[in-house]
């Protein structure tokens, strides 16, 4: 069972630069999955939310990007599940599979659950070919915790 906990969010404020947890992940993610980095550390709002930060601002996010074909499609299902079933030991605060269903869904480690997105209540970039996915700050700094606990974890059997 995933245990609950405080979520992040921006309160640890903008970066100054990349983070080397988050760009580690991110290039792990690549080697893994052949997943493609759409992008990590940039100060903005959220996509459609003018005033709200996004957690790409503290450089803890980063954009896990894959073919539009179904085989892509069921690998980043797969990966996503994966993901969440092993936040905790990963650090992961958050992920959103927008492509997932009509509006997509998000992972939080507040609720340590998926939650399915509705019209009005969602992510924004429904139907994207990316997963969005968030460490907490102490994975998003330090590599060797990050890479233990990757390495630590039994992929998938697809994977």
């Amino acid at each position: 069972m995933i245990k609950k906990r405080p979520y992040t969010g921006t309160t640890d404020g903008i970066a100054t630069g990349k983070r080397a947890g988050t760009e580690w992940f991110m290039r792990a993610m690549s080697r893994r999955w052949n997943f493609t980095n759409l992008g990590t550390w940039v100060v903005r709002d959220i996509r459609g939310k003018t005033g709200v930060l996004s957690v790409h601002a503290t450089a803890r996010a980063g954009d896990c990007g894959y073919m539009n074909n179904l085989t892509a499609r069921a690998k980043a299902l797969e990966v996503a599940d994966w993901l969440a079933d092993n936040a905790t030991q990963l650090g992961i605060e958050a992920i959103h599979d927008y492509a997932y269903g009509k509006y997509g869904r998000g992972w939080r480690c507040d609720r340590a659950k998926w939650k399915r997105y509705t019209k009005t209540s969602n992510a924004g970039s429904i139907g994207g070919h990316w997963l969005h996915i968030e460490l907490n700050p102490k994975m998003a700094d330090d590599v060797k915790a990050l890479s233990d606990a990757w390495h630590s974890i039994p992929k998938p059997d697809k994977g």
